[in-house]
């Protein structure tokens, strides 16, 4: 069991979903067993899109002070019958209080395999350094 990504699924909690010179991406604060840290990911137009329109959502009666979303950290794949075609599908959390929603989203390939080299190959803070936020501060 991968225990960053099984123990604690509050460890890709979105900051910020937004565009900047360098293009669409996720704010991200992650956790790891050594820490914290906040990373940008990368995002293509259409994953940045239909992540901004799951957040713009309002999943319960009202959206107190204390909600927040969280990317969580696996990929499903579906495959369309006529046309043989897969289709990636991930999935956000929206959090408030003691309640939690989980939003379905079709995702591009690259965001699929972003995802998977999350999964399989991030164990500490070191192995993001390189998305560390303060480098793309802008």
């Amino acid at each position: 069991m991968d225990y960053a990504i099984q123990a604690n699924h509050q460890n890709m909690k979105i900051l910020k979903a937004s565009i900047d010179c360098f293009g669409s991406h996720l704010k991200l604060k992650i956790t790891l067993p050594d820490g914290n840290i906040v990373i940008r990911w990368g995002l293509a137009d259409e994953d940045y899109l239909r992540i901004r329109n799951i957040i713009k959502e309002n999943y319960f009666d009202s959206l107190e002070v204390g909600y927040h979303y969280e990317l969580l950290p696996y990929v499903g794949v579906s495959l369309d019958k006529p046309n043989g075609k897969q289709k990636f599908l991930a999935n956000l959390r929206c959090v408030q209080g003691q309640k939690a929603a989980r939003i379905e989203f079709e995702c591009s390939e690259r965001f699929a395999g972003n995802m998977e080299w999350f999964k399989n190959d991030v164990r500490c803070i070191q192995d993001l350094k390189h998305l560390k936020w303060e480098k793309f501060n802008v």
